[in-house]
């Protein structure tokens, strides 16, 4: 029988790394509290204090590693999948990260509510709120990773951990829930100093290397007790380069991006309550900043919204160009692009290759506005009913969409291209709004004046759009297989 002691890991070092992560829009990391005010609450620990997960940030760097193909290095990492009765352990350690600041973090809550794609009205009784992490919200993030001390064995994993953080870095891993719709973006902030990480390294094979590590965090030791120096690195491509492994490279993401460039035609109201005892009856969103450098609200318009419009609209153009024996296929092709609408019993859902993120606005102001209900039947004011409402007035916009899996031509990503496209050439003539009110006017973009009003990268395009409501293209064409593509799948011919 082998003794237990040599069953353990083969570990020779151990490397810790710790950085700041930073909430580049509001964050919903779910958590479950009976005694809650809201009807989705935050995560919080025993004492009451916001974190995020080791596990949650865990599986989002398991995930990206696999989807930019770096499979082996995934496992290495991250041990065995589920149901692997022969892998690893994981030999990186995540730890929770607690937010930073105050104990008593500030929160926002948002309303939301759920909108029937065929009416684009409100569901009844389908009215919720959920309460969210403010942009701005930074937690402190730690990583212990345990290494053979041979480079050949370490260079795989140590290569996975460096494109891990650099997915970090750049922004491409969401937290929490509704990433696809502009919630959970972020990033590691960089110090005063430029730097993001700190790194300390461990030879516990060695008597002054595992003293060290005994001696971490502890005071009152003798003055000649072995430390280990604590080093700062710029960026996940230094910390390759001083782990003498490859750079990590995020690799070709066949994302279909488009930028629209729009000004607020009017007014704009996605109502929610007030800020404060001095606010109106309903005000237009405004998210809450973590940041004193800046505002500490910024009105904005929620991906939610945006992305509810434009599922709609999208429904729309596509019935229009089925029949009665073909209409199935236009409430197919929304689903896979938007997600499915509902969850049917039995029935597996997925995510929505649609990606649209938070939009700040800027340029305009906020305007108060009093009315009063009309009684449709003596046309004099209701009693009682007078309100108030501050409405956003002016301002650029720039809209920011983003088809998964969609750039690299395929004839469903065509077809999804060349729907989104007509759903944004509304957008911008007028015709589609967002937001409340949009029968008194409210809601409603135009072009900036002398510039597109869009542009796409894969393919890379310029959209103008015309007096009489045309759209010009350059390159002239590029997107005229999109459409064949978009016409042959309403009308189950073969692509």
């Amino acid at each position: 029988m082998t003794a237990q002691f040599e069953n353990a890991r083969d570990v020779k070092d151990r490397l810790l790394l710790e950085g700041t992560l930073e909430l580049s829009s509001p964050c919903h990391l779910g958590g479950s509290d009976p005694d809650a005010t809201s009807d989705q609450p935050l995560l919080r620990d025993g004492d009451g204090r916001l974190f995020l997960a080791g596990t949650t940030l865990a599986g989002l760097l398991r995930s990206e590693l696999e989807e930019m193909g770096l499979r082996d290095e995934a496992a290495l990492l991250f041990g065995a999948a589920w149901g692997n009765p022969n892998g690893k352990q994981s030999r990186l350690l995540v730890s929770d990260a607690p937010v930073l600041g105050e104990v008593a973090h500030p929160t926002e809550l948002r309303d939301g509510v759920r909108i029937d794609p065929a009416s684009g009205v409100a569901v009844d009784k389908k009215k919720f709120d959920l309460e969210l992490l403010p942009a701005g919200t930074r937690f402190r993030v730690r990583f212990q990773l345990a290494l053979f001390g041979q480079q050949e064995q370490d260079a795989p994993i140590l290569r996975g951990l460096a494109a891990a953080l650099a997915a970090l870095e750049q922004g491409r891993i969401g937290l929490g829930a509704r990433t696809r719709r502009g919630l959970g973006e972020c990033t590691i902030a960089s110090g005063e100093d430029g730097k993001r990480w700190m790194l300390e390294r461990f030879s516990i094979g060695t008597r002054e290397g595992l003293c060290a590590w005994i001696a971490r965090g502890l005071d009152g030791l003798p003055g000649d007790w072995p430390r280990e120096p604590v080093r700062s690195c710029r960026d996940a491509s230094r910390l390759a380069e001083h782990w003498g492994v490859e750079t990590p490279q995020q690799g070709d993401r066949s994302e279909f991006t488009l930028k629209v460039y729009v000004r607020i035609d009017g007014s704009l109201l996605v109502g929610t309550q007030g800020f404060d005892v001095g606010s109106a009856d309903r005000v237009h969103l405004h998210r809450l900043r973590c940041n004193p450098a800046q505002d500490e609200r910024e009105a904005v318009i929620p991906g939610t919204s945006l992305a509810g419009v434009l599922r709609h609209r999208c429904l729309r153009i596509a019935a229009t160009l089925t029949d009665d024996h073909t209409r199935h296929l236009a409430t197919e092709l929304v689903d896979k692009l938007f997600g499915p609408s509902e969850i049917r019993s039995g029935k597996p859902g997925w995510a929505s290759r649609l990606a649209v993120r938070e939009t700040r606005l800027a340029g305009g102001q906020s305007l108060r506005h009093t009315r009063v209900p009309i009684d449709p039947w003596t046309g004099g004011a209701a009693e009682n009913l007078l309100f108030t409402e501050d409405a956003y007035y002016g301002g650029d916009v720039v809209l920011d969409l983003r088809i998964k899996g969609a750039g690299d031509g395929s004839g469903e990503g065509r077809a999804e291209r060349a729907l989104l496209l007509l759903a944004v050439r509304d957008l911008a003539t007028g015709d589609l709004a967002v937001g409340a009110e949009e029968g008194v006017g409210r809601g409603r973009f135009a072009p900036i004046p002398g510039r597109p009003f869009a542009e796409s990268t894969n393919p890379t395009a310029t959209l103008r759009l015309q007096d009489d409501g045309t759209v010009t293209c350059l390159p002239a064409g590029i997107f005229d297989k999109d459409f064949e593509a978009l016409n042959r799948r309403l009308s189950a011919e073969e692509g």
